[in-house]
């Protein structure tokens, strides 16, 4: 009897054992079934639509008073479709162009292109970064119905931002280059800009129940914005801190500027500007030539420069009218205008801040700028520019609006880290005059950094001159605004 006891002892265990077994190998069948599978609808729950928007397109290269007509032709999956006309240097037609796809095939194929109309011929524009002279100029993606990416000549972590392009991007800029922002997506159920194959088999939410602003893991940024940018939505990351592109905005800054085509992974450099009151009737500006030259030369280097002269919500404010807009005012109207007394100060984390004014230091009339830190900080992070000192000196339209971007783009440089303890080229008052020793010495450094330049020249030099020269371009560092650094006096020209 006890040794039929231990038989059946035995043969219990035996069955537990066996049951283990078969239970572990049905999990592990079960893991195999849990893979994602293909039914051959990418998103059962809709007809998939892709849709190319078109946020802003502008030119780079360009003469006074130019205002240029443009339309894009646009093709998915081989269907062609033209956009357009736009007119001027700079312009944001905010257009979707929607287009029926195949739910069954991952992979779509867009190709762009940009028309400049000159009477009645079409000249093709150049806006991909690829070398040629045809093709090289038509924009090439392949859009992920089942991801949402595209990729090809734009790419996620392309240094130049992720729906954005420029002409000038291939090193050669006499090709009628233009830069256009755009994003792609597609049509889904809830509209929350997840892909149905994304939200089963990658986040697992309901694909029929928006999913758009959710911040599931409490980090600061929805869930959109970290799918479209390759971060982990439910792995919690320090998005208040993280940089990866190195400009001083943090990737939450980035978030709250998406509207604007801010890239965590491209070099943005945003500037409020500012205008005063005339002492009669009108305000300062800073002419729209001024400004899109300032903005191209950082277009040439892969940095988007944004000016918000009103256009983002913080810029062109009227100041109160002062002949002579001291440091002193600066400070003052840097609190009142630009952190609206505590109301706008997130913005100091982004924005540099600059005011178009009339004279600058009332003892030198000449002074046609300068940079400042305009808090107990020691950050430089605002600037002024002397319009009526521009206009003492420069007579014509053109040498004024020329002199006005290439001051404005001198004080900009001193919040992007360039000074004289940088480069001795930088801020020399011996550059001024050929009689001059740094006349020559320094004749090569091709900069509106350089004082020999400062009023003709709208760029910083790339070091390629020759002797003398110096490579401003690798040297800027668009996060300096952040930094302490203290130099007495202010920087001035």
């Amino acid at each position: 009897m006890e040794r039929r006891g231990h038989l059946l002892f035995i043969l219990i265990v035996a069955l537990i054992f066996v049951a283990i077994v078969v239970y572990n190998e049905s999990r592990k069948e079960g893991s195999v079934e849990a893979k994602p599978v293909f039914s051959g609808d990418y998103d059962p729950t809709t007809d998939i639509q892709v849709i190319f928007r078109i946020d802003r397109i502008r030119k780079i290269d360009f003469e006074l008073n130019e205002e240029p007509t443009m339309e894009l032709e646009i093709s998915i999956d081989g269907t062609t479709y033209e956009v357009g006309p736009w007119k001027g240097l700079d312009v944001y037609p905010r257009w979707r162009h929607i287009q029926d796809v195949d739910d069954g095939k991952e992979n779509v194929s867009i190709e762009v292109k940009l028309y400049e109309i000159q009477g009645e011929e079409k000249i093709l524009s150049d806006i991909s970064p690829a070398d040629g002279d045809y093709t090289g100029k038509t924009l090439k993606l392949t859009y992920s119905i089942k991801t949402g990416e595209w990729w090809g000549e734009d790419w996620l972590g392309d240094e130049n931002g992720y729906g954005h392009a420029s002409g000038t991007e291939d090193g050669n800029y006499g090709e009628n280059d233009y830069e256009i922002f755009f994003d792609i997506y597609q049509t889904d159920a809830d509209g929350d800009r997840l892909t149905y194959w994304e939200e089963v088999n990658v986040y697992h939410t309901d694909p029929n129940a928006s999913d758009y602003g959710k911040d599931y893991d409490n980090d600061g940024v929805p869930i959109q914005w970290e799918d479209k940018y390759g971060y982990d939505p439910f792995t919690p990351e320090n998005h208040s801190t993280l940089d990866p592109d190195k400009d001083g905005i943090q990737n939450i800054e980035e978030y709250w500027m998406e509207e604007w085509h801010s890239d965590p992974f491209c070099q943005d450099v945003f500037v409020e500007v500012d205008y005063m009151k005339n002492l009669l009737f009108g305000t300062t500006t800073l002419p729209e030539y001024s400004k899109e030259k300032v903005m191209s030369a950082f277009t040439k280097h892969n940095i988007v420069l944004h000016i918000d002269d009103g256009l983002m919500g913080g810029g062109g404010e009227v100041l109160p009218y002062e002949k002579f807009y001291t440091p002193e005012k600066l400070s003052l109207y840097y609190k009142e205008y630009f952190l609206h007394n505590g109301r706008e100060e997130w913005r100091k984390g982004i924005f540099r801040y600059a005011v178009m004014v009339h004279y600058t230091i009332p003892s030198r009339k000449n002074v046609a700028g300068y940079s400042y830190w305009p808090t107990n900080e020691d950050k430089f992070c605002a600037f002024v520019v002397g319009t009526r000192v521009i206009k003492n000196y420069r007579f014509t339209p053109l040498a004024r609006q020329t002199a006005t971007a290439s001051l404005f783009m001198h004080e900009l440089g001193h919040t992007l880290g360039i000074f004289w303890h940088t480069y001795h080229g930088c801020d020399n008052m011996t550059t001024i005059y050929p009689w001059l020793s740094g006349w020559d010495i320094y004749g090569n450094y091709k900069s509106c950094m350089n004082y020999r330049y400062a009023w003709q020249l709208v760029d910083y030099s790339d070091g390629s001159h020759g002797e003398g020269d110096f490579d401003d371009w690798s040297h800027i560092d668009p996060a300096f605004f952040e930094k302490n650094f203290f130099a007495e006096p202010p920087i001035i020209l």
